[in-house]
């Protein structure tokens, strides 16, 4: 068990506390509210991106910074099996660093523009449940708490699994034992919870899921 875990654990518990709180009816439309809010996202992330990306420059931003960290690690890589020949490959690298660092920035671009829109959704959903949902919920009192357990834990469930099964290609590009999926004891469940998602919206939203790096060896679990 990593830090992966444990903080997997504390959404969990914090998601499972928070739905016994607020009671069945209204941890079930918090559940509904969840999947509502991911299949916004999943839909109509491209537009979202399209529409904030003019104002926040992204792009500019961060493949620069990706492409410095790749060039860096490649030469530190060629140095550890030839000293000295980093120096005259870095011209022969430029190129695929910067592929490289296109298609990065392309999925971090991607997975950015679906966990804002979802959380953002999310965030106006519990909204309007507060106002319509609760007012009903609250008088029923402590027998509508039991059920809003599970439903709490279902949608931390589900934010975890999307985010592990965005993130993972990324994580795998750090040499960071707390965060490395290879240590992490339930990286499978949560894997497999977001091989369901993609499942459940492929129809719709196609394959965009796909990991963009599997070409240049930096896959992770995901794919």
């Amino acid at each position: 068990m990593n830090g992966l875990d444990i903080a997997a654990l504390i959404i969990l518990m914090i998601g499972g506390l928070t739905g016994y709180r607020k009671g069945l009816i209204t941890g079930a439309s918090h559940f509904v509210g969840k999947i509502t809010a991911l299949v916004i996202a999943m839909l109509f992330h491209g537009q979202f991106l399209q529409v904030i990306e003019p104002y926040l420059h992204l792009r500019d931003k961060i493949q620069p910074k990706i492409s410095a960290f790749l060039l860096k690690a490649a030469l530190a890589r060629l140095n550890e099996g030839a000293p000295g020949a980093a120096g005259s490959s870095e011209g022969l690298l430029q190129p695929a660093v910067a592929q490289t660092a296109i298609s990065l920035t392309d999925y971090i671009l991607l997975i950015g523009s679906v966990l804002l829109l979802f959380l953002l959704t999310s965030l106006l959903i519990n909204i309007l449940i507060g106002i319509v949902i609760n007012p009903i919920a609250n008088s029923l009192g402590i027998i509508n708490r039991g059920g809003g357990l599970l439903f709490g834990v279902l949608g931390s469930f589900i934010v975890v699994c999307l985010f592990v099964g965005l993130a993972s290609p990324l994580l795998a590009l750090f040499d960071t034992a707390a965060l490395n999926p290879e240590g992490s004891v339930l990286y499978p469940v949560f894997q497999a919870g977001y091989e369901i998602i993609k499942v459940f919206i492929s129809a719709a939203a196609g394959d965009f899921l796909t990991n963009p790096l599997k070409g240049f060896g930096v896959t992770g679990k995901s794919v």
